[in-house]
């Protein structure tokens, strides 16, 4: 069921939101922690390793689409938190229409209703 969100349910998602930044910046701190480490084992790769073995030191210590998966979703939280500044938090994107309360409390970050999403 449809229904516009009450003060406190908005209060409750923008707090879950802020969460979820805090998390997903200290996870992309961590791994831009990492790309720094990578970074130096790059400069002072051993002598008598191959250029391979080194390429795939790397290929596993980084996963970039993971990093870009938390820049997406930081992006999210940020476009939510706007919408409940602005009042349209739980108001589908491209029709309007309220967003089910169960949809957003599985994803707070989702801007369309289940009919437009397609």
């Amino acid at each position: 069921m449809a229904a516009v969100l009450s003060r406190d349910e908005l209060e409750n998602m923008a707090g879950t939101l802020h969460e979820l930044l805090e998390s997903l910046h200290e996870e992309l701190t961590d791994e831009l922690n990492e790309i720094e480490h990578v970074r130096h084992l790059l400069k002072r790769q051993v002598p008598g390793q191959s250029g391979k073995q080194t390429a795939l030191e790397v290929a596993r210590r980084l996963n970039l689409e993971h990093m870009r998966h938390h820049l997406d979703a930081i992006a999210g939280c940020n476009r939510a938190l706007e919408r409940i500044n602005r009042g349209r938090f739980g108001r589908c994107s491209h029709c309007g229409e309220a967003i089910e309360l169960n949809r957003l409390r599985a994803d707070p970050l989702v801007e369309t209703c289940l009919i437009c999403q397609g």
